[in-house]
């Protein structure tokens, strides 16, 4: 991923569109997030996290806040999906939130999608206990994996400042009763997560890994669960991401052509 500063902004602004990578995140502005095999390969490698999180989204309707949204890979491809969701899309650095403003542009999704320039540790105290779901994919490498980079890039992908289980506790803490918290996550970060939702009092929890190839262990962990509900754990089959050649599964294909992902939970008809 290519870091973008303020001033190339002004002078060149990045467009997210069927064609053209921006922080590893594609949307297409009239349809869903197309595969990455198809219109970019290096998508593939950098951005599949964004279109598997919008693909387990099963609202019909309602307030989402994404959390950390970045440049707005997963509020863009929700927007796609879901036509009634109502989407707040809250980012703390100044260049990535120009970048998501303008990606809500060039999308024609401003009546869908609120760009909020914030914290998400610190989020306006009106906002708790607002929404009915909210997603995430936050900081995914421990901080002490973090080369020398720049702090925005540390920020992005880095468990830095907000510790995960700080992510967690905001999530909650941004949901309505019984709304829904959808985070991906690297896949041995996943005890974190459990933890702290059971600390918050979360239930319904749906575990759903993401393997890169069938015989090797799961590389990402998306996590869903219910706030101020109770019942039992549930582990999905999950999703091999990659043939032996190293090319999208016909799953997977499906997935980022706009087929979605159900994370039922076995005892429930909840789809909320």
């Amino acid at each position: 991923m290519t870091d973008v500063s303020a001033e190339s902004l002004s002078l060149h602004p990045p467009v997210i569109s069927g064609i053209t990578k921006l922080y590893g995140c594609i949307a297409h502005p009239s349809a869903h997030v197309r595969a990455p095999s198809i219109f970019n390969p290096i998508f593939r490698k950098n951005g599949t996290d964004a279109v598997m999180v919008a693909a387990t989204i099963q609202m019909k309707a309602g307030r989402l806040l994404d959390m950390g949204a970045g440049v707005g890979g997963i509020s863009l491809a929700i927007a796609h999906r879901l036509a009634d969701a109502q989407i707040t899309a809250a980012e703390i650095d100044p260049v990535n939130y120009a970048l998501l403003s303008h990606n809500i542009g060039i999308n024609q999704q401003h009546a869908r999608i609120r760009p909020l320039r914030a914290d998400i540790l610190s989020l306006p105290p009106v906002m708790a206990g607002s929404f009915d779901h909210v997603v995430s994919n936050p900081p995914f490498h421990h901080a002490s994996d973090a080369p020398s980079r720049s702090r925005r890039r540390t920020l992005a992908h880095y468990e830095t400042d907000a510790r995960l289980g700080e992510w967690v506790d905001a999530g909650l803490a941004a949901l309505k009763p019984k709304g829904r918290l959808t985070m991906i996550v690297r896949a041995d970060r996943t005890d974190i997560i459990m933890a702290r939702l059971r600390a918050g009092g979360a239930g319904e929890i749906v575990l759903f890994p993401l393997w890169s190839y069938q015989t090797s262990p799961a590389i990402r962990m998306i996590i869903t669960a219910r706030k101020a509900v109770k019942g039992a754990m549930a582990v999905l089959p999950g999703l091999v991401l990659h043939t032996p050649t190293g090319t999208l599964t016909h799953e997977a294909q499906q997935v980022m052509k706009g087929e979605s992902v159900q994370l039922v939970h076995p005892a429930t008809t909840h789809l909320s």
